[in-house]
């Protein structure tokens, strides 16, 4: 099977998706004419990534987010800079095919990666709406802040998560949002939030000065809130493993499929 036609069968999978409407989507590097060796998938396609992907016999990664740093993945900017160039050559190297599936998952309803986290959590029963955007709101058995936080590290596979809140804080529900970026739909995710009666906010990404700053404000004003910050990629990181899932059964076993973690950016440095 080429890589063309694995293409031509996961797009398919995503029947809501709109041809005609702006996408970051498509074939960012190499080529699709080849015969597929093993596809993997992954949020991130960081050098690491692409590096386990030829040692693990695949030619073809499917990400989530950008190869080359820019939310369209546009290189003229880049030209001359050595880390561009180096991962260029890595890819030409390995020979491998990158494909960016953004637009079309999130196209899928319910959501494709919202779907990957609540079913990696185990938090599909306790929704209350099959809806994503901007949120999804869960009713939890008795819990709290640390509990959470505890089961969205063991999910993600992270050894830490930022907290903004009492970690003792007793929790019913807990919201994952979409990302806090700055604009209109954090009032979106933040409205939802409060008409959800929700304890514990989780964002695929936060700026500080929205939801950071409202939910430090709400704490000292009285209010029974806590944020956690999981990071983007670990946050979003379960809806690829979901998509690997799926697509290897879309392929019928034509090619393997693998799911490989791009992991968490950051590392912890504790001082006394």
């Amino acid at each position: 099977m080429t890589i063309a036609k694995v293409i031509e069968i996961m797009e398919a999978h995503h029947k809501n998706f709109e041809p005609a409407q702006p996408t970051c989507d498509g074939v960012i590097a190499g080529d699709t004419s080849k015969e597929c060796t093993g596809v993997a998938l992954t949020c991130c396609p960081t050098a690491q990534v692409i590096r386990q992907a030829a040692q693990q016999g695949c030619n073809f990664i499917i990400c989530h987010e950008p190869t080359f740093f820019d939310g369209w993945d546009r290189t003229d900017w880049l030209e001359g800079d050595s880390v561009y160039l180096a991962k260029k050559a890595l890819l030409e190297e390995t020979g491998m095919t990158v494909y960016r599936n953004h637009d079309h998952l999130h196209s899928d309803r319910p959501d494709g990666i919202f779907t990957g986290v609540a079913k990696k959590l185990g938090w599909e029963a306790y929704a209350l709406s099959d809806e994503y955007m901007p949120g999804c709101c869960f009713e939890l058995p008795p819990t709290t802040v640390k509990g959470v936080a505890e089961q969205l590290a063991w999910a993600m596979h992270i050894d830490g998560i930022r907290v903004i809140g009492e970690p003792d804080m007793e929790v019913k529900r807990a919201a994952v949002v979409f990302h806090f970026l700055g604009g209109d739909m954090d009032r979106e995710c933040l409205r939802f939030v409060r008409e959800h009666d929700v304890q514990v906010i989780i964002p695929g990404e936060v700026v500080d000065w929205t939801v950071g700053e409202y939910v430090q404000d709400g704490l000292f004003l009285g209010q029974k809130l806590a944020l956690l910050n999981p990071g983007h990629f670990n946050w979003e990181e379960p809806g690829m493993e979901y998509m690997a899932q799926w697509l290897e059964k879309d392929l019928g076993g034509a090619v393997p499929v693998r799911f490989i973690q791009s992991g968490n950016q950051y590392q912890w440095l504790a001082f006394s």
